[in-house]
Protein backbone atom coordinates (compact mmCIF):
# COMPACT_ATOMS: atom_id res chain seq x y z
CA UNK A 1 0.00 0.00 0.00
CA UNK A 2 1.18 3.49 -0.78
CA UNK A 3 1.98 5.97 1.81
CA UNK A 4 1.36 9.05 2.05
CA UNK A 5 4.24 11.89 0.46
CA UNK A 6 6.12 14.01 2.46
CA UNK A 7 7.06 15.93 -0.25
CA UNK A 8 3.88 16.72 -2.00
CA UNK A 9 2.47 17.75 2.33
CA UNK A 10 5.35 20.36 2.20
CA UNK A 11 4.30 21.62 -1.06
CA UNK A 12 0.94 22.11 0.07
CA UNK A 13 1.96 23.52 3.49
CA UNK A 14 4.59 26.59 2.54
CA UNK A 15 2.17 26.68 -0.96
CA UNK A 16 -0.67 27.62 1.97
CA UNK A 17 1.68 30.38 3.17
CA UNK A 18 2.87 31.88 -0.11
CA UNK A 19 -1.05 32.06 -1.14
CA UNK A 20 -1.58 34.47 1.62
CA UNK A 21 1.46 36.40 0.86
CA UNK A 22 0.28 36.28 -3.08
CA UNK A 23 -2.70 37.39 -1.98
CA UNK A 24 -2.53 40.40 0.11
CA UNK A 25 0.12 41.61 -2.12
CA UNK A 26 -1.56 41.52 -5.32
CA UNK A 27 -4.57 43.01 -3.30
CA UNK A 28 -2.57 46.32 -2.40
CA UNK A 29 -0.52 46.21 -6.08
CA UNK A 30 -4.50 46.23 -7.56
CA UNK A 31 -5.15 49.34 -5.84
CA UNK A 32 -2.44 50.73 -6.46
CA UNK A 33 -2.87 50.30 -10.42
CA UNK A 34 -6.27 51.05 -10.36
CA UNK A 35 -5.50 54.64 -8.86
CA UNK A 36 -2.39 55.89 -10.74
CA UNK A 37 -3.09 53.73 -14.40
CA UNK A 38 -5.57 54.27 -16.71
CA UNK A 39 -7.50 51.19 -17.38
CA UNK A 40 -9.43 51.15 -20.30
CA UNK A 41 -13.31 50.20 -19.84
CA UNK A 42 -14.53 47.16 -17.71
CA UNK A 43 -10.95 46.08 -17.68
CA UNK A 44 -10.04 46.97 -13.97
CA UNK A 45 -13.11 45.47 -12.51
CA UNK A 46 -12.69 41.98 -14.47
CA UNK A 47 -8.91 41.88 -13.09
CA UNK A 48 -9.81 42.63 -9.77
CA UNK A 49 -12.58 40.27 -9.91
CA UNK A 50 -9.93 37.02 -10.52
CA UNK A 51 -8.25 37.92 -7.41
CA UNK A 52 -11.44 37.12 -5.17
CA UNK A 53 -12.30 34.33 -7.23
CA UNK A 54 -8.82 32.77 -6.59
CA UNK A 55 -9.79 32.80 -3.11
CA UNK A 56 -12.83 30.23 -4.08
CA UNK A 57 -10.63 28.34 -5.78
CA UNK A 58 -7.67 27.64 -4.14
CA UNK A 59 -8.17 27.03 -1.13
CA UNK A 60 -10.63 24.23 -1.55
CA UNK A 61 -7.80 22.94 -4.34
CA UNK A 62 -5.62 23.09 -1.41
CA UNK A 63 -7.75 21.46 1.16
CA UNK A 64 -8.34 18.58 -1.40
CA UNK A 65 -4.85 18.04 -2.17
CA UNK A 66 -3.61 17.64 1.56
CA UNK A 67 -7.08 15.68 2.58
CA UNK A 68 -6.32 12.85 -0.63
CA UNK A 69 -2.92 12.92 0.48
CA UNK A 70 -3.31 12.05 3.98
CA UNK A 71 -5.84 9.99 3.46
CA UNK A 72 -3.94 7.80 0.78
CA UNK A 73 -6.79 8.49 -1.81
CA UNK A 74 -7.03 9.43 -5.29
CA UNK A 75 -9.91 10.78 -5.92
CA UNK A 76 -9.47 14.80 -3.48
CA UNK A 77 -5.68 14.39 -5.53
CA UNK A 78 -7.44 14.41 -8.76
CA UNK A 79 -9.75 17.04 -8.12
CA UNK A 80 -7.10 19.20 -6.96
CA UNK A 81 -5.56 18.87 -9.67
CA UNK A 82 -8.69 19.92 -12.16
CA UNK A 83 -8.92 22.74 -9.48
CA UNK A 84 -5.06 23.99 -10.68
CA UNK A 85 -6.44 24.76 -14.09
CA UNK A 86 -8.41 27.69 -13.18
CA UNK A 87 -5.14 28.58 -10.95
CA UNK A 88 -3.10 27.61 -13.78
CA UNK A 89 -5.60 29.89 -16.26
CA UNK A 90 -4.58 32.86 -13.74
CA UNK A 91 -1.68 33.24 -13.04
CA UNK A 92 -1.14 32.94 -16.73
CA UNK A 93 -3.27 35.71 -17.44
CA UNK A 94 -1.52 37.46 -14.94
CA UNK A 95 1.68 37.29 -16.06
CA UNK A 96 0.97 37.77 -19.90
CA UNK A 97 -2.42 38.93 -20.61
CA UNK A 98 -3.45 41.47 -18.31
CA UNK A 99 -3.72 45.46 -18.38
CA UNK A 100 -0.60 45.98 -16.79
CA UNK A 101 1.76 43.89 -15.64
CA UNK A 102 4.22 45.00 -12.99
CA UNK A 103 7.87 43.71 -11.87
CA UNK A 104 6.14 42.52 -8.78
CA UNK A 105 3.07 40.89 -10.51
CA UNK A 106 5.36 38.76 -12.90
CA UNK A 107 7.36 37.66 -10.62
CA UNK A 108 4.49 36.91 -7.37
CA UNK A 109 2.99 34.54 -10.15
CA UNK A 110 6.00 33.13 -11.41
CA UNK A 111 6.87 32.07 -7.85
CA UNK A 112 2.97 30.43 -7.72
CA UNK A 113 3.50 28.91 -11.11
CA UNK A 114 6.66 27.09 -9.43
CA UNK A 115 4.36 26.14 -6.61
CA UNK A 116 1.77 24.73 -8.45
CA UNK A 117 3.70 22.76 -10.82
CA UNK A 118 4.96 20.89 -7.93
CA UNK A 119 2.12 20.39 -6.37
CA UNK A 120 0.68 19.35 -9.41
CA UNK A 121 2.92 16.58 -10.41
CA UNK A 122 3.28 15.55 -7.18
CA UNK A 123 -0.39 15.19 -6.52
CA UNK A 124 -0.52 13.16 -9.68
CA UNK A 125 2.27 10.70 -8.97
CA UNK A 126 0.76 10.12 -5.89
CA UNK A 127 -2.82 9.20 -7.18
CA UNK A 128 -1.36 6.96 -9.51
CA UNK A 129 0.42 5.32 -6.52
CA UNK A 130 -3.01 5.12 -4.34
CA UNK A 131 -4.35 3.70 -7.30
CA UNK A 132 -1.85 0.55 -7.97
CA UNK A 133 -1.23 0.61 -4.53
CA UNK A 134 -5.47 -0.08 -3.98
Amino acid sequence: MAAPSLALEVFLYFGKLWDVVFWLISFMVFCYKGYNLPYPGNAYEMEFTYLFMYLLVEPPRLFLGSQGNKSVRAGPLWASMVLAGFVLFMHVYYIVAQTFVLRVDYWMNVISLVFLSAQFLLSGTQALDFMRGA
